[in-house]
């Protein structure tokens, strides 16, 4: 093929046919560019389906993600609310002056004052994220999604951050006015032994709740476990939301 368009032109050079060789060479030009453009057209579609083709993979590993955080986030909500009620349980009892045993004490005090925090699964996430495909235009309500989805979660890290440190303030101003000397033995004992089982005669429940710092640690539990639930749901409606999108995408497809 190239040695007959050269014929071509040697042919026009040599019949002395300067201006029917300028539109030629001019027309050959065109032809070039327009199969360079032809090929880079096809190059760029292939990379494109390729980096869909891709991504498709990456949404299996995203939805898996967020489908395990939705079950952290529910096994941590029906915790909280689960403490909360022992919270509030402490709290009433006192108020009605019933006094309860060491055993019971300890097992509704103890997840009060335990941190517990949402971990992110995001490794899928981040694949997508990383993906060239990600800033593609039918992508963007995607996109858009899965950053209000980690804009939530970050807004839940900083609330339970927030809520861990004001137990654990509160921790340290009862250690500051000698409270945990009247309570240290029964605290002592479910840290340092294996057993659950404790029978202090001289454990005093009610002497022990008057203690305004416990009350109010008891108090903030069963407030801001309303909140955090709050925030619970949220982030899982959200995920729900991207993988409900993730499936509009893939029948679009």
């Amino acid at each position: 093929m190239i040695k007959f368009f050269r014929k071509i032109r040697y042919n026009l050079m040599e019949q002395n046919k300067i201006g029917k060789y300028l539109k030629y060479a001019i027309g050959e030009i065109i032809l070039v560019v327009i199969g360079i453009l032809i090929a880079l057209s096809i190059n760029n579609w292939n990379e494109k389906q390729q980096a869909q083709n891709k991504m498709v993979n990456n949404f299996q590993n995203l939805i898996e993600d967020l489908e395990s955080n939705k079950l952290q986030l529910s096994n941590l909500i029906e915790r909280r609310l689960e403490v909360s009620e022992g919270a509030g349980f402490l709290i009433d009892n006192y108020e009605n002056q019933i006094k309860i045993n060491e055993n019971e004490f300890i097992a509704l005090l103890y997840p009060v004052l335990s941190e517990r925090n949402f971990e992110i699964n995001r490794n899928g996430i981040d694949k997508v994220i990383a993906s060239s495909a990600f800033e593609l235009e039918q992508m963007e309500s995607i996109r858009d999604l899965i950053k209000s989805y980690l804009q939530i979660s970050n807004t839940l890290n900083v609330f339970e951050i927030k809520e861990n440190s004001a137990v654990e303030n509160m921790e340290m101003i009862t250690a500051g006015n000698g409270y945990f000397r009247t309570v240290w033995k029964t605290f002592r004992k479910n840290r340092y032994t294996t057993t659950t089982e404790y029978n202090n005669p001289h454990f005093d429940f009610l002497k022990i709740m008057e203690n305004d710092e416990l009350l109010y640690i008891l108090f903030r539990y069963e407030l801001v476990t309303q909140t955090a639930r709050k925030h619970y749901d949220n982030l899982t409606k959200k995920g729900n939301e991207v993988i409900k999108a993730i499936d509009d995408y893939r029948s679009s497809k």
